[in-house]
């Protein structure tokens, strides 16, 4: 699809916003990162140290330099705006119950997940259940607010001739895509999975990315429960998960379950049908 000059200049403005949100959200995970290393080196503590702190305290890090970034961006908004519709305003427009396809995608693919490839209980110390949170919270605040800016910039550049959601949602996984290699250590070679979550976070978001339900319906019904749960974690990986899976699902094994589950929910009614048919 050929996009109109008039288009072209409304995507380049849509992009514009996003890459300074990330360029703010890269900037500040190097600084507060560089600020906790330079306070640990103050007391002498060896690099083991820090890279152990670095570690651990990763997901706040991100989350607190993603809602930095976001508050910067609002409030650029909120100065240059004279009417500006506040978050629990859009909150309000964004949230309903949701569609039954979100529900539907999740818990296919968290059972297709857990199915196929045979968690084992792992044994771990009692305290971890305070990263259990974190990864479950860390992971759904990581991508949840990416949507949050995409609703704010579909609300405040309403533009007639709006570029197509394919070109947005293609525009911004790239810029999420470099965001995340900056800023996310990727020990445990998680960018392929994360990168699948974003594009069926983009899917379920509806054509304005502001179906924040079904964002967050994905993000608590599948994203997080296999983060925290069965270690498919891009900060920790397995190391504070109860469950481990027997193997770790490669890009294109979880694209095809992706692609299945989607399937399903276009074409279930065709499929519980010929299922009866063979069961009779």
């Amino acid at each position: 699809m050929i996009l109109s000059k008039s288009q072209i200049a409304d995507l380049v403005t849509h992009l514009k916003y996003y890459f300074i949100f990330q360029l703010i959200f890269v900037i500040f995970v190097i600084l507060l990162s560089s600020l906790g290393a330079f306070f640990h080196f103050l007391l002498d503590h060896e690099i083991s140290i820090v890279e152990s702190w670095l570690h651990h305290n990763q997901w706040e890090i991100l989350i607190i330099s993603k809602l930095i970034s976001l508050f910067l961006i609002n409030k650029w908004f909120k100065l240059r705006l004279y009417e500006f519709k506040n978050f629990s305003i859009l909150l309000k427009e964004s949230f309903s119950w949701p569609d039954s396809k979100a529900i539907v995608v999740a818990v296919f693919m968290l059972i297709g997940l857990i199915t196929l490839n045979r968690p084992s209980f792992v044994d771990h110390n009692a305290g971890h259940w305070y990263y259990l949170l974190v990864s479950f919270f860390g992971i759904s605040f990581f991508l949840g607010i990416e949507f949050v800016l995409m609703g704010y910039l579909e609300d405040i550049l309403n533009f007639k001739s709006r570029p197509s959601k394919i070109h947005l949602g293609l525009s911004y996984g790239i810029l999420f895509a470099i965001a995340f290699k900056l800023s996310v250590p990727d020990f445990y070679g998680m960018m392929g999975y994360i990168l699948l979550c974003y594009s069926a976070l983009i899917f379920l978001s509806g054509d304005n990315f502001k179906n924040w339900s079904n964002v967050f319906c994905f993000l608590i019904l599948f994203v997080a429960p296999m983060a925290s749960l069965f270690g498919l974690d891009p900060i920790w990986g397995d190391d504070f998960s109860p469950f481990k899976l027997g193997r770790k699902p490669n890009f294109a094994f979880l694209a095809v379950i992706w692609m299945i589950s989607f399937f399903y929910y276009s074409y279930r009614e065709r499929v519980i049908l010929l299922a009866r048919k063979l069961v009779r």
